[in-house]
C-alpha cells in the first residue's frame, strides 16, 4: 500500500471529524454544554417547586410520586420558555436560571417581589357562613324575555338554583318565590349553598364553599365568571383571598437545564 496515501487518510481523518462537529453557531445548544441561557433564549427545563420546605409542582413524574402530588389529569414533561422578564413565567424565575449552562443543575430561592407579589389585605375579605335569604326576588322582565319563559302569576319552572313560581309581574320586573324545603343544596351564582331552615318568609342558608378551594362566581350582569379561592373556612365564617396562593411566599426552586436555543440573528 502507498505510504503517502496511508498519512495523507490520517492526516485528514481528524480535518473530516472536526468537520462533522463544526464550531458551535449559537443558536442551537443542544448538545453544547458551554452555551449559557440569556435573555431571550428558549430554554427546557425540568423544575421542582418547594414552599415552606414542601414540595408543591414539579415537572418531573417520579418526582411528583415520591412527594404525593401526583395528578393523573396532568402531563408531566420539562417546561421550555422564552427567557423574558415580561413573559408568562415569573421575573425571579428567569433570572434564576440567567447564565445556566446545557446540563447543569442549580438551586435558588425567588422572593415574593420577583416572584407572585406581596399579600394585598384589600383583596381578602370575610363572610359570614350563615345568612339569611327573602324567598322572594325582583328578577328583570328582561330575563324571561331572553330565556322565552312565559309570565303568568301562578307558574312554576324550573331554574339552576330549583324550582321557582311567579307571584306577580309588572312590565319592568317578576316577583319570584323560591319552592325550597329544609335540606335543599343548590348553587347560586357558582356558590354550593344548603337551606338550613325556613321561617315565614326568610329562608337561613348555609355557604358549602370549601377551604383551598377554588370557585367560579357567576356575575349575574355581565355573566362572566370571576374565581374566588378559599383561604380559610370555618363552622362560622369563610375568608375569601383574591391574591394568587403563593403571593408573599418565598419559592425555592431546584432546576436542570435541559437545552438552550439561541433565536437566530436572521
Amino acid at each position: 500500500m502507498n505510504r503517502h496515501f496511508i498519512l495523507t487518510g490520517l492526516l485528514l481523518l481528524p480535518l473530516l471529524l472536526f468537520g462533522c462537529i463544526g464550531p458551535d453557531n449559537g443558536n442551537n445548544s443542544q448538545g453544547a454544554g458551554n452555551i449559557s441561557a440569556q435573555y431571550g433564549d428558549v430554554v427546557t427545563v425540568d423544575y421542582t417547586l418547594k414552599v415552606d420546605g414542601e414540595v408543591i409542582d414539579t415537572s418531573m413524574l417520579s418526582v411528583a410520586k415520591a412527594n404525593g402530588i401526583y395528578d393523573p389529569d396532568r402531563s408531566y414533561s420539562p417546561l421550555t420558555f422564552s427567557m423574558l422578564l415580561n413573559g408568562y413565567v415569573i421575573p425571579g424565575f428567569v433570572n434564576g436560571i440567567l447564565g445556566m449552562q446545557v446540563g447543569e443543575a442549580k438551586n435558588f430561592t425567588v422572593a415574593p417581589a420577583d416572584g407572585y407579589g406581596a399579600i394585598d389585605q384589600s383583596k381578602i375579605s370575610i363572610m359570614p357562613r350563615y345568612y339569611n335569604k327573602s324567598v322572594f326576588e325582583e328578577v328583570p322582565m328582561s330575563f324571561f324575555e331572553l330565556n322565552n319563559i312565559t309570565v303568568e302569576a301562578g307558574e312554576v319552572f324550573s331554574s339552576e338554583a330549583g324550582y321557582v313560581g311567579i307571584e306577580n309581574y309588572t312590565n319592568d320586573t317578576v316577583t319570584i318565590r323560591y319552592i325550597f324545603s329544609i335540606g335543599h343544596k343548590f348553587a347560586m351564582f357558582g356558590i354550593p349553598q344548603t337551606v338550613v331552615n325556613i321561617t315565614n318568609d326568610t329562608m337561613l342558608l348555609r355557604s358549602d364553599m370549601e377551604e383551598n378551594k377554588t370557585y367560579l362566581l357567576k356575575d349575574a350582569a355581565t355573566g362572566q365568571t370571576i374565581p374566588l379561592r378559599v383561604a380559610h373556612a370555618d363552622e362560622e365564617s369563610i375568608t375569601l383571598d383574591d391574591n394568587h396562593h403563593l403571593a408573599g411566599k418565598e419559592l425555592d426552586y431546584e432546576v436542570i437545564v435541559r437545552s438552550v436555543a439561541r433565536p437566530s440573528s436572521n
